[in-house]
């Protein structure tokens, strides 16, 4: 059979009819000396199963380190390194062993995580998403947080209690003022004030148009879209809000088009989702109306009507301290100047309290606070004063001032004063005794000559009496280098003599 050859490795490649027809190639070997076989290296093949057992599976899907399960946790080469970026739920350790014992990494990691539980759990603290998330929060907040202490009947708990005396204190307050206490404004009225101004402006020599014809009033479909939507507000539990509310901030008149909405029968749930939408969307001074005229009214009289704060409310009050400008124009200060009670005061004080605030924000309000007057003044307004000064920032020295000033006042006043006043004036002297000049300190124990409680009064006078000891350290070493440089200068005098 003609063969044909193949060079110098030996081999023939027959070919013929028969081979062609059959497309069947021979392949033969030209055998060559033993010493000249090169040595065939063959991996023995791995048979492995076409799949493992049930209760390995099982048992490598919880993460149960077992000798039958080890090659599950054991991967090597690129195959590691691919399911190591890929698999969310890889941690990066292995086990030391095919036995089943935890790594010495691994047991750090997990004693050092018990140790931050038990510190938080001790503290009373708990993890929480950030508050600057998406829309300023979640979607959802139908459950309540571990961070905020919530009764059986969704109502926030709050530490503080109103005492008696100032709440008898308010009482004959209110009393002695009656009905020349004027009452907080709504959104009616502040859109019925708008209106007025609109109709002065036009002029009143012309005839009334008719409201199909008045270029300021709402499009029917405007009005038939947000009128329909103040029942679905009124049943909100959860779940997304309409778009055509969350697009109001972006609306010229939108007091105007909310009022349609009835905001007063809003559920907490709405008034929540609400106050981010319009606290994230709006200017400060929008943000400002809206907090004013829509939640602070809901958060008042969910407070009169329950003794306590709903959890959506006070989580509304927490996302309205994203402006904190807003807040404080809108809500802290109008709930102080207008004659709130000490309970009102705390709650909304304790979110104060908890939400970091700007230092400007702060020493602004507590300004403004130390500028009621005496024949103004309210026991709530002096809980507010102790709570921004609690907050122990570094104050301005115009604030300390006016803090001082608004102390020294009440020197002129013959009443009582109630606990809350004394209260403050300890706060006031414990955190900023040391940023106080002698005439500073002058006035309030003048303060103290006249209105001296038992029981908080020798705490003043004794934070008042306390000296800075690095003050009195550096006296002290200002003392002996004049004594030094006095010394010295005698000891030349008489080398020279």
């Amino acid at each position: 059979m003609p063969a044909r050859w193949m060079g110098s490795e030996g081999f023939f490649i027959p070919h013929g009819k028969e081979q062609l027809r059959s497309r069947k190639y021979l392949v033969c070997q030209v055998k060559r000396p033993a010493e000249e076989m090169p040595k065939v290296q063959s991996e023995k093949r791995k048979v492995a199963n076409r799949h493992n057992p049930l209760h390995v599976d099982i048992l490598g899907q919880a993460g149960v380190h077992t000798p039958e399960t080890a090659h599950v946790f054991q991967k090597k080469g690129k195959n590691a390194k691919e399911s190591k970026l890929t698999d969310p739920a890889d941690d990066g350790f292995e086990p030391d062993e095919a036995d089943g014992v935890v790594p010495q990494r691994l047991s750090k990691k997990i004693l050092r995580l018990v140790e931050e539980q038990q510190h938080d759990r001790e503290n009373g603290r708990s993890g929480g998403g950030s508050d600057s998330d998406g829309d300023l929060g979640s979607e959802d907040v139908s459950e309540p947080s571990d961070a905020e202490d919530v009764d059986a009947d969704g109502f926030v708990v709050i530490d503080g209690e109103a005492d008696e005396e100032d709440e008898l204190y308010l009482k004959r307050v209110q009393q002695r003022q009656g009905a020349a206490a004027a009452a907080a404004p709504t959104l009616a009225d502040f859109i019925l004030a708008k209106l007025r101004e609109k109709e002065e402006r036009a002029g009143g020599g012309e005839e009334p148009v008719e409201a199909e014809d008045d270029p300021s009033a709402l499009p029917p479909k405007v009005v038939e879209v947000y009128t329909a939507m103040g029942p679905f507000l009124q049943k909100y539990r959860s779940g997304r809000m309409p778009k055509a509310f969350k697009v109001l901030p972006r609306l010229q008149r939108w007091e105007e088009v909310l009022l349609l909405t009835e905001p007063q029968s809003w559920s907490k749930q709405a008034m929540f989702e609400a106050t981010k939408i319009f606290s994230s969307n709006l200017s400060s001074a929008g943000a400002q109306r809206f907090l004013c005229l829509v939640l602070l009214p809901a958060v008042r009289d969910d407070i009169a009507n329950n003794k306590k704060l709903n959890y959506h409310l006070y989580q509304a009050l927490k996302k309205a301290l994203f402006k904190p400008a807003a807040f404080f124009k809108g809500i802290f200060l109008p709930l102080a100047l207008e004659g709130c009670s000490n309970r009102e005061a705390i709650i909304v004080g304790s979110v104060v309290a908890k939400v970091s605030i700007p230092v400007l924000h702060g020493a602004a309000a507590l300004m403004r606070l130390a500028l009621v007057p005496p024949s103004q003044w309210l026991p709530a307004v002096s809980v507010l004063m102790g709570i921004l000064i609690n907050k122990k920032y570094s104050l301005p020295v115009k604030a300390v001032q006016a803090c001082v000033s608004h102390f020294h006042r009440f020197t002129e006043k013959a009443d009582v004063l109630p606990v809350s006043w004394h209260q403050a004036l300890l706060v006031f002297v414990q955190r900023y005794k040391f940023c106080l000049s002698d005439n500073e300190r002058s006035l309030l124990k003048e303060v103290l000559r006249v209105h001296f409680h038992e029981k908080i009064g020798p705490e003043i006078r004794r934070e008042l009496l306390a000296k800075n000891a690095a003050l009195v350290l550096q006296q002290q070493q200002a003392l002996l280098e004049q004594h030094d440089q006095a010394k010295a200068a005698g000891a030349d005098v008489e080398m020279d003599s």
